[in-house]
């Protein structure tokens, strides 16, 4: 995991992070927060652990879990998807952590794909980023759960 832990100190990371923590103080709902990263990404590697017949190393899946909202601070500034952002930000990150070529290709496109519904024929990584964006979040104790545009019933099971 030595390349996770570079990552995490790399100052574009950091940078990206702290501009997200800075414009989500005031947000009631989940935050994209170094937690949040590794929520995930604790997450989508359990789920490919069980479910799939791939596995991909741990940690281009723990690459793929910090780095899937970095872009959040450019939709909150420009409005563009933050999945397209996370993904055009990951990539100069991931190449000055020595992943390889396919490693960043992998990682990138499950980034891409995140945000899109799991049966919509998305790669291993982007089905488990997928269902662990949401799986990683407490919403069964969540104070805003009246207000989240994102939240229904199922949301309150941990894994379906």
């Amino acid at each position: 995991m030595a390349r996770v832990n570079q990552l995490l100190d790399h100052e574009d990371y950091i940078c990206y992070m702290e501009k997200i923590n800075g414009l989500e103080k005031e947000r009631r709902f989940c935050k994209h927060s170094f937690e949040h990263g590794l929520s995930v990404a604790r997450v989508a590697y359990a789920y490919m652990l069980e479910t799939r017949e791939v596995i991909l190393p741990k940690e281009v899946v723990y690459a793929a879990g910090f780095l899937h909202d970095i872009g959040r601070w450019v939709e909150y500034q420009t409005g563009e998807d933050h999945a397209e952002a996370s993904a055009r930000l990951a990539l100069p990150l991931l190449e000055a952590c020595r992943f390889s070529s396919e490693d960043i290709q992998v990682i990138v496109q499950g980034i891409r794909e995140h945000r899109r519904h799991p049966g919509d024929n998305l790669t291993p990584l982007g089905e488990a980023l997928a269902l662990a964006d949401d799986w990683a979040r407490d919403c069964r104790h969540c104070s805003a759960q009246t207000l989240c545009y994102k939240f229904d019933d199922a949301m309150k099971q941990i894994m379906y």
